[in-house]
């Protein structure tokens, strides 16, 4: 199938909603292995295209006019490098940092490869991000006809995240959770510019950086456009450029496995909602085995800085904020026991705190929780800040600037705010 065959059926589905027209059965190597279950379900694709529809309407609609103004202070250059093309299927990928990007360059690795999976989580991290692939940059210009005809007939897609959320998840995973690079690198910038009379330690290590000192950089270094700046913390349209690129298909973090469905059938391949039930399960064993694989290796440094104790109450209470371990399960290691403990050991112990199926619904609330109690801990100017800086991600994307989930009208009383409170896990 070639890549105006696919077009083709995108456009037709866009125009009568004809779902059972993309069904299709790849001609391709790659492959995906279905679950061995009997009575596979599938995702109703119909509703699904009418979201990608609105989507991009909205974006265009957005956009036009304001191209320009819109362009974010990243290089297109820069943006043009990460997007991924695979000329031979007619796609385009835009990975936005903090939004699911690996678990789809691992399935474009696969693509490349001609391999066939089981999940996406065959491939490894360090396979999916190292590898040798086509970026938009090698189309250039941006606006010849043939680079303007590619994209006109490709399947573009980029996921995109609440930016409330996206900003808590960038730094719990980069700066709370222990992480030595993004310590150095960024913590030791932000309590030298952020912070009144920060200790020695503080200073040499960077690694007890606040909520509210990490807000007060993002809107700081966006503001000046600092050599600080990081892409795991700005914008979306900054970094994806979709006032200039085309997205025909725009996928959502909080929608995530029915966008997924409706995107690998777009590609070729029908996917069940079993399987990808289990992909999910998979990407929350994935979340854990990472998490603690890397502290765990860079134990020493690590401990030049804080106990390893405390970093592994770190990395457990990074895994219950992300609502993968109920917070009321607290980890089972004393800092005795703890020097003897391997992380195969402590990754069990994080699985173990999974919440099952009945307890979906708890971890849900569990996760708007923490949202609600990160933000309450932000000067109201600098929340007003963070709308300024994110609203075009906000209007392009249709996320509410005041989410109730977040800013209610009544907040709660702050009671035992277990979040980033270490001395109950």
């Amino acid at each position: 199938m070639n890549q105006r065959d696919k077009r083709s059926i995108y456009i037709e589905m866009k125009l009568v909603f004809d779902i059972s027209t993309i069904v299709l059965h790849s001609t391709q190597g790659f492959q995906i292995k279905e679950v061995k279950k009997e009575n596979l379900s599938y995702y109703d694709l119909f509703p699904v295209g009418r979201r990608f529809m609105v989507r991009e309407q909205q974006v265009q609609d957005g956009c036009r006019g304001r191209e320009t103004e819109l362009r974010g202070l990243t290089s297109e250059k820069w943006a043009l490098e990460r997007i991924e093309v695979d000329t031979a299927r007619g796609t385009l990928y835009c990975p936005l940092l903090k939004v699911g990007s690996t678990y789809w360059r691992r399935i474009f690795y696969a693509m490349r490869q001609n391999a066939t999976i089981n999940t996406p989580y065959d491939i490894s991290i360090n396979k999916a991000l190292m590898s040798k692939r086509e970026t938009l940059q090698k189309l250039l210009p941006l606006n010849s006809s043939s680079t303007q005809q590619y994209l006109k007939e490709s399947v573009n897609i980029m996921f995109v995240r609440e930016p409330f959320s996206r900003l808590i998840s960038g730094y719990v995973d980069k700066l709370f959770a222990p992480n030595p690079y993004f310590w150095t690198h960024i913590g030791k910038f932000i309590i030298s510019n952020y912070r009144k009379d920060p200790s020695p330690q503080s200073l040499r290590c960077g690694h007890d950086v606040t909520f509210p000192e990490f807000v007060q950089y993002v809107v700081d270094t966006e503001a000046r456009n600092d050599t600080h700046r990081d892409a795991h913390f700005t914008p979306t349209y900054d970094q994806c450029k979709p006032c200039q690129v085309p997205y025909n298909i725009i996928g959502k973090m909080e929608t995530f496995k029915d966008d997924t469905a409706f995107i690998l059938n777009a590609l070729g391949y029908n996917v069940s909602s079993n399987s990808l039930k289990f992909w999910s399960s998979k990407a929350e064993e994935d979340a854990v085995i990472d998490s603690t694989l890397s502290p765990f290796g860079w134990k020493m440094n690590i401990q030049k800085c804080m106990s390893f104790y405390e970093a592994a109450k770190r990395i457990w209470h990074k895994m219950q904020i992300r609502g993968i371990v109920r917070k009321d399960y607290a980890m089972p290691f004393t800092e005795r026991s703890l020097k003897t403990t391997s992380s195969r050991q402590f990754i069990k112990a994080l699985l173990n705190g999974r919440g099952s199926d009945d307890g979906h619904s708890f971890l849900k609330h569990q996760k708007q929780e923490v949202l609600q109690r990160a933000f309450q801990l932000v000067p109201q100017d600098d929340l007003e800040k963070i709308r300024k800086l994110f609203k075009p991600d906000f209007e392009l994307f249709g996320y509410d600037m005041y989410p109730k989930h977040i800013f209610p009208d009544n907040p709660p009383h702050s009671g035992s705010n277990w979040l980033f409170n270490l001395s109950s896990v």
